[in-house]
């Protein structure tokens, strides 16, 4: 079954990575609600949440993974360069698998909070998905919502396969 858990996750992140594809200087700062995230801070808070939560059980882990996040004096902002945003959610991506992956094949300890490796993935697709459809909200509201075809091809057969 890990591979299975594995393929999950590994689907997953290559929704989000199609998904961040669509995210353009045109629409970074668009958001799915007046209060909510922009585009641009959902796909670095996605990554920013992967690297905190390896970095509070397998630090090591986070290997070339960098930050999109930059401090500023009212809070954080998104780096300017969006195809390295798009880089560091492909890095953070691996990162997350190798520690599920490494925690399952050492007998599927506890990761952070959740009693196993298989609860900690659950949650990071959980969590990822909900960001998902928000990614899919903003588009749609900043009218850049991608046609069926799209969909179909970079998000339903990506989870369930060409098959299915």
């Amino acid at each position: 079954m890990l591979e299975q858990l594995l393929d999950s996750w590994d689907r997953q992140a290559r929704i989000i990575d199609s998904l961040a594809g669509l995210v353009t200087e045109e629409v970074r700062k668009a958001q799915p609600s007046p209060d909510g995230m922009a585009l641009d801070m959902q796909l670095a808070h996605i990554h920013h949440c992967r690297r905190g939560w390896l970095n509070s059980f397998d630090p090591a882990r986070l290997g070339e993974s960098g930050r999109v996040l930059v401090e500023t004096g009212d809070g954080y902002v998104v780096i300017e360069d969006l195809d390295q945003v798009r880089a560091e959610l492909r890095r953070s991506a691996a990162s997350v698998r190798a520690a599920v992956q490494a925690g399952m094949e050492s007998g599927g300890g506890s990761m952070g909070p959740y009693e196993n490796p298989i609860l900690f993935l659950q949650h990071m697709v959980w969590h990822e998905g909900w960001h998902a459809g928000l990614l899919m909200l903003g588009l749609r509201l900043a009218g850049r919502e991608p046609p069926e075809t799209w969909e179909e091809t970079h998000i339903w057969e990506l989870w369930r396969g060409p098959e299915g």
